[in-house]
């Protein structure tokens, strides 16, 4: 007598939970990194077209030559809380490294003007550092994790209204004694690059 035929068993079936679990992390984490990113843009270009109408297109940030030209006074907010002003620095030879926490380039630069700093102190250089960021707090958690020896203070409408608004950082403007702007570099550059226009102004 034939054995009766018994039903063909099912290769078992992997969990799926762990993996859906994972696949939605992965879409959740790409879609918010993607939202942050159009918000900072967003907020970049609003800056960028507030400035813009104050000034023309031609502050010190935007205009295709600088040299020559009067630096606009400005007052900004240490993080002490301590407000600077360029008025203050008359008579001294001034870098406005204009940068931020979240920069890469920015942060190469930093152990450099920290370096300038001290080698030209004796000869009155004074390096600000002039932050593009959303608020104090990002500053001040940054300055807790890293070495920074010259001024830093925080960009406000104001400023960005008579300088504009920079096309990328780190933007540095370098400015005589007398008040006037000897050079401008936009972008990343050498240590050699930044002391050869540190010497321009001393």
């Amino acid at each position: 007598m034939a054995s009766p035929s018994m039903p063909p068993t099912e290769p078992p079936q992997p969990p799926r939970s762990s993996s859906n679990w994972r696949s939605w992390l992965i879409v959740a984490l790409v879609v918010l990194g993607g939202l942050i990113y159009l918000a900072h843009e967003r907020r970049l270009e609003q800056q960028r077209q507030a400035a813009l109408p104050l000034s023309g297109g031609q502050t010190l940030l935007t205009a295709e030559s600088v040299r020559g030209r009067l630096a606009p006074n400005w007052t900004l907010l240490q993080p002490n809380g301590q407000p600077l002003s360029l008025a203050q620095l008359k008579g001294h030879p001034v870098v406005m490294d204009f940068w931020a926490s979240w920069c890469g380039p920015c942060k190469i630069e930093i152990p450099w003007w920290n370096q300038l700093q001290a080698k030209y102190k004796a000869q009155g250089l004074i390096i600000v550092g002039v932050s593009e960021d959303s608020g104090m707090t990002p500053v001040k958690q940054f300055l807790s994790a890293h070495a920074v020896n010259y001024k830093i203070v925080l960009a406000n409408p104001s400023i960005q209204g008579s300088y504009g608004f920079p096309y990328g950082l780190p933007t540095t403007i370098f400015i005589r004694p007398d008040g006037k702007v000897a050079s401008r570099v936009i972008g990343l550059e050498d240590m050699a690059e930044l002391q050869h226009h540190v010497k321009q102004i001393l």
